[in-house]
């Protein structure tokens, strides 16, 4: 495995928001076990455990390392539990040689068990984040405050933005639904966070057969709504719950069809080309929607493998032209 390729806050048992502060503290407790002289395992294994532990820490406690490590990596959302290996003891190990002194700030400080055990429900890294902080820091007045936080960040990290599917994806890993959880922060990272949230919620629902969960509060739509990322509702069906909505302006160039595909995303919750029946709709809702030009806009329906369907907003009728010619382009989402 090449130096790329590692995932060194793993290595360490960090999250990858974690402060200098935690680094240190994990790197000190590692050592403290993997140390050749003090393994009571295999010499092999420890000088091994030793220099992976090394690599790690040399690059993460350098700001200008870490910078370039984590832009490297390009870590995405989709990252949930993917670097979690059940064989691996190590973080069991690191975590006893904090015991003894986390044993005597729990007996002395009231409630900061209680914050640790519900962020190890979330995630053992993140309990061990807070374990290493509070301890290296003592600044116990702070414990809620840092727990809140650390919650926060991991949660909107992996789950998004939307507070519907925040308090799903809670409720999932204090259930001990982690399957369920996984396949929320997937759905996450796929749509670029753009996910119907009541759709979402009962679709997981549904496939898992939980039960248990208060069902948030259906939003009804109408035509002309304006959502969050600014998006103006142009259709909506018969439940009026689901529905399309248009960007509020055209993309900034004309372009290619093939540009315009490259231009825009390829899931339903991304902003994308419609197809021709979307198009044609939009053309209809054109003056609620606004800023429209006379002009020819492309959609995503192929006629074949030269040409595709435009609509000519000026006429308000629909025609193949060959893909390589320049048009301008709305983008539109599903909600």
């Amino acid at each position: 495995m090449s130096a790329t390729q590692r995932d060194y806050y793993s290595i360490l048992g960090v999250i990858d928001s974690a402060e200098m502060v935690v680094i240190k503290a994990a790197y000190k407790a590692l050592m403290m076990v993997y140390h050749p002289d003090r393994y009571e395992g295999d010499t092999e294994e420890a000088i091994r455990k030793t220099k992976e532990i090394n690599e790690a820490y040399a690059v993460l406690i350098d700001p200008e390392k870490r910078k370039q490590y984590t832009h490297g990596q390009a870590t995405t959302k989709s990252g949930f539990e993917s670097n979690q290996d059940p064989e691996d003891n190590s973080f069991n190990n690191t975590n006893k040689e904090l015991e003894p002194g986390w044993l005597i700030a729990i007996e002395l400080v009231k409630g900061l068990d209680d914050l640790y055990q519900n962020l190890n429900v979330l995630s053992k890294e993140l309990a061990f984040s807070f374990k290493q902080r509070i301890l290296e820091s003592k600044r116990f007045d702070e414990a809620q405050l840092l727990a809140e936080n650390l919650e926060s960040d991991y949660i909107k990290k992996f789950f998004g933005s939307n507070k519907d599917i925040q308090n799903f994806s809670r409720w999932l890993l204090s259930t001990q639904q982690r399957a369920a959880a996984k396949e929320i922060n997937k759905l996450v990272a796929q749509t670029n966070d753009r996910l119907n949230s009541y759709q979402t919620i009962e679709t997981i629902i549904k496939k898992y057969q939980l039960t248990g969960f208060e069902m948030p509060v259906r939003t009804t739509y109408q035509l002309g709504d304006i959502l969050e990322d600014n998006g103006v509702v142009f259709y909506v069906d018969t439940s009026g719950h689901h529905g399309l909505a248009a960007s509020r302006e055209d993309l900034s160039i004309k372009a290619t069809w093939h540009e315009a595909k490259k231009l825009t995303g390829n899931h339903p919750f991304d902003w994308h080309l419609p197809n021709r029946d979307e198009l044609r709709l939009l053309y209809e809702q054109r003056d609620l929607v606004g800023d429209f030009a006379n002009h020819l806009y492309w959609s995503s329906t192929e006629s074949d493998s030269f040409n595709a369907w435009f609509h000519n907003f000026y006429i308000g009728k629909q025609f193949t032209g060959n893909k390589n010619l320049s048009h301008r382009v709305r983008t539109i989402r599903e909600f």
